[in-house]
Formats: structure tokens, C-alpha cells, sequence
């Protein structure tokens, strides 16, 4: 009884995966330069430009790979029927030697776009990491290399909807520098810049890598503390304050270093919440603190039901 060969299932098997291969490919590029592209206009398209263009070289790998298993595919049918015809050995062998060769033949062009795809690849995960280095650098704030505002609305977004789907509490921190225009005034604005990139490092030390910071606006800073219990929130805020408290920072005037405190204000996530009024809450704890004396850290705690007065964190 005549087989066929366990190399010819084999190379079945390269055709069905390598196209479902590049489709996932570029559904992956597609759907990273979609999200890249709201974001980075300007410094993305140079990066598409390549992105496509590598596209277009698997695009052609792939094509010529479906001309050429086309064409073999035709010869091996015409070998199908040969094989319908077989009534002696030399026939049978004849058969055999012309189905190896194509089978050869089909190899070498899945060899061919293997080595292509392996190239396309390398390709696209360079463009990727381009693309993410240059959202990463559209999403920090220069000054103080914490996040920008922009991130700080998609993060407090994300949070606040993992709260109402799946409980996963969190907690804003909002904290504004005292008597920065005070700072600027005495020392120069580009002393306080350098205020505003020490407490970004300081605010990045003393977080968990889960939290997130953010300069939010000129000296106001917000950190959302993902997956915090009230009591870890409460210490976290109290050890920032104390540490800022004791900190000096060098802003290089005559006076060599200044001491700088912060005000701060805090909300808890409550059911029902929007993005809005949890960072109403923070907001009014934030003014609580400021008003009272500065260098202080409220909490707003609020159900919608029953809002409570602001407490001086202990």
C-alpha cells in the first residue's frame, strides 16, 4: 500500500501555522499603533512608516510563499493521479521520487519564509520598543520624572472602575508644596524646579512600585495608592509627610539648601464612586490641611449617604 511521507504532514502543518502567525503579528502592530497614535502623533509616524514597511516585506514573504505552494500543490495532484494509475514497482517508485521532490520543493519555501518571518519579527519587536520608549516619554513630566497629568487621568480611571467591578481598593493622595511661590520668590524659579525634581524622587523612594505618582499641576502632586487598606494609606501618607518634613534639598542658590513641607488630602474609594468625586474628596481634605496650618494630611471619609467632616490623619 502506498504512504505519504511523514514530511509531507509536516510541511502541512508549516502552511496552516506560519499565515495564522503573521495575521497575529499584525494584529499585535496594528492594535500598538492604534493605541500609540492618540497619544504620540508627531513622533509615531516615522515609527509606522518603518513599521509598515516591514509589514509590506512579510506581505511579499507570504505571498510568494502561496504562489509557490500553489504551483506545488498543482504538481502533487497530478502526482495524485499518477498514483491511480500504478500497476508495477517501477511506477510505484517513479511516483515516490517525484512526490519527495516536490515535497522538497514545498520545504524549501516555508525554509525561505521561516527566515523571513524570524527577520519581520526582529524588526517589528525593535519598532514596538521604540514606540513604547516614546509613549513611556510623552506619558512623564520632565521636571520631576513622575508621571504627567495625562497618565495620572488614565490611571485614576482604571482605578477607579477596578472598584466598582471587582472591589480592588485604592486610595488619592493629593499633596501640594507649601509656600512654593515663597521658594520661587526668595531662591529663583529655577531653584524651585529643583524643589519640584527632588520631592519627585523622594515621592517615587518612599511609594511601592504599584502606586502611582504623578505631577499633577505646578507644585501639586497625586499619588493613587493601588490595593491599599485605609490603615496602609494612612501610614503611607504619614511616612511621606514626616520624610519630606526632615528632608533639606540643595537648589544650588547662595543659601545652598531649603526645607521644604507639604500639604496633603485624602479620599478612600467609596461604592458608587466616579473619578470626580473621589478627587472632590482629596480636594476638600487637601484644603483642610492648607488652611489649617499647612503641613498636614486630612482625610475626607464620604459615603454618599453620610458625608463626614474631614479628620487630621494621627
Amino acid at each position: 500500500m502506498f504512504s505519504i511521507p511523514s514530511e509531507f504532514l509536516s510541511v502541512q502543518v508549516l502552511i496552516c501555522v506560519i499565515p495564522s502567525a503573521f495575521i497575529c503579528v499584525m494584529m499585535g502592530c496594528y492594535l500598538g499603533y492604534a493605541f500609540a497614535k492618540d497619544r504620540i502623533p508627531k513622533e509615531v509616524e516615522q515609527e509606522r512608516k518603518k513599521t509598515v514597511e516591514a509589514l509590506q516585506g512579510m506581505l511579499r514573504s507570504t505571498e510568494q510563499l502561496s504562489e509557490d505552494v500553489t504551483h506545488h500543490n498543482d504538481e502533487l495532484r497530478s502526482v495524485e493521479v499518477k498514483v491511480g494509475a500504478i500497476d508495477n514497482d517501477d511506477d510505484l517508485l517513479a511516483v515516490q521520487s517525484a512526490l519527495l521532490e516536490k515535497i522538497s520543493a514545498v520545504v524549501e519555501s516555508n525554509r525561505r519564509m521561516e527566515d523571513d518571518l524570524v527577520v519581520t519579527r526582529y524588526q517589528l519587536e525593535s519598532q514596538a520598543q521604540e514606540l513604547d520608549e516614546t509613549r513611556v516619554e510623552a506619558r512623564t513630566d520632565s521636571l520631576s520624572g513622575l508621571n504627567n497629568r495625562k497618565s495620572f487621568d488614565e490611571s485614576i480611571k482604571f482605578a477607579v472602575s477596578q472598584f466598582n467591578r471587582k472591589d480592588v481598593p485604592f486610595a488619592l493622595l493629593l499633596a501640594d508644596i507649601d509656600h512654593f511661590k515663597r521658594i520661587n520668590d526668595t531662591h529663583g524659579h529655577q531653584s524651585g524646579d529643583q524643589v519640584v525634581g527632588h520631592l519627585g524622587k523622594l515621592f517615587q523612594d518612599l511609594c511601592r512600585s504599584q502606586d502611582h505618582v504623578s505631577r499633577y499641576g505646578g507644585d501639586e502632586f497625586a499619588i493613587l495608592l493601588l490595593g491599599a487598606s485605609c490603615e496602609q494609606a494612612r501610614n503611607a501618607a504619614g511616612r511621606i509627610r514626616n520624610a519630606i518634613e526632615s528632608a533639606n534639598f540643595d537648589v544650588g542658590s547662595d543659601q545652598g539648601r531649603v526645607a521644604v513641607t507639604v500639604s496633603m488630602g485624602m479620599a478612600f474609594a467609596c461604592k458608587g464612586d466616579s473619578v470626580d468625586s473621589v478627587f472632590e474628596r482629596a480636594d476638600k481634605a487637601l484644603y483642610k490641611s492648607k488652611s489649617g496650618g499647612r503641613n498636614q494630611i486630612h482625610i475626607w471619609n464620604n459615603v454618599p449617604a453620610e458625608p463626614v467632616d474631614a479628620v487630621a490623619c494621627s
